[in-house]
């Protein structure tokens, strides 16, 4: 049964989302990636990266900018837990901005929580979209 975090859960857990926003702003892309599951899928714009060479390739070819996480919704099941965030994202050289909802499927590894799957839909006129 799913149901809220523990304290400690919770803090680990946007802990990790805090880390995934910082982490691509400064550009480390390998600090990024080891926030993931060797496995992970990243699903966005229509588009699926698989495990840990598809999130590098993804985040090495996207523009660079600053991402500002809105505080997550958390719910836990023993090992594994769903967040559900928005995201602003204002693109590094042309101010552009994406505003933009995240769905998460995360699990817990000796190492701490990780992201197991993402899935970035964008805020569009009609609602959410694969693509701004």
């Amino acid at each position: 049964m799913s149901g809220l975090p523990t304290p400690a859960d919770d803090i680990a857990i946007r802990d990790l989302l805090a880390r995934y926003c910082l982490l691509l702003d400064l550009d480390d892309v390998e600090g990024w990636v080891a926030l993931f599951t060797a496995d992970a899928a990243y699903e966005v714009y229509g588009r699926t990266f698989d495990g840990h060479d598809g999130l590098r390739r993804m985040a090495t070819g996207a523009p660079g900018g600053l991402h500002l996480g809105g505080p997550p919704v958390i719910e836990v099941d023993g090992d594994r837990a769903s967040t559900l965030r928005n995201l602003l994202f204002v693109e590094r050289t042309t101010g552009e901005a994406r505003h933009a909802v995240y769905d998460d499927d995360l699990v817990r590894t000796p190492d701490g929580w990780r992201i197991a799957r993402t899935r970035c839909r964008f805020i569009v006129a009609d609602g959410l979209s694969d693509r701004p």
